[in-house]
């Protein structure tokens, strides 16, 4: 099993310094099949961990047999909150696409703050995000409820790219 952690500081331009480091970490393993889901769950626990935590974070990364589990740790003690923003609305979607992109995700609380953690499956496995003939801009929903069974969030094409 391959690992690797890399420490970023708490600024906006690191969120491209976790994805090169998710890339290199991945091609240097060998391990092919994680181009879409796990740079965005990775986009998304960074950029939490930069804008609410406002503290270093810690990334790090394991590959699975059949999954990448994706850990970020920073000094915050508050979790992460799905929020429930209306349709115009272009922040508060990232908890969303974790739970849509992962097959698992959780939070472990600890003294110096807390780690984000989720595990990736391959793009393959990913549900069939594409549009059909039917969608149209119009059926764009809100996102919200809770998960369905599973721990995945059910979003159409539509709602996945609203959502970004």
């Amino acid at each position: 099993m391959h690992e690797a952690s890399l420490t970023l500081p708490a600024e906006l331009k690191s969120v491209s310094q976790a994805r090169r480091f998710l890339r290199d970490a991945l091609e240097k393993w060998k391990v092919t099949g994680f181009e879409l889901a796990a740079p965005q769950v990775l986009t998304e626990l960074v950029t939490n961990a930069a804008l609410h935590a406002r503290s270093a974070y810690t990334i790090h990364l394991r590959a699975e047999p059949d999954a990448v589990l994706i850990e970020v740790t920073d000094s915050s003690p508050a979790l992460p909150q799905a929020r429930h923003y209306g349709p115009g609305a272009t922040t508060g979607r990232g908890i969303a696409l974790v739970e849509a992109l992962s097959a698992a995700w959780g939070v472990q609380s600890s003294p110096t703050g807390k780690t984000v953690w989720c595990r990736v499956r391959s793009d393959d496995e990913l549900p069939d995000f594409g549009p059909d003939s039917d969608d149209e801009a119009a059926d764009v929903t809100p996102i919200t409820g809770r998960p369905e069974a599973g721990g995945r969030s059910h979003l159409t094409a539509r709602a996945m790219a609203y959502a970004a």
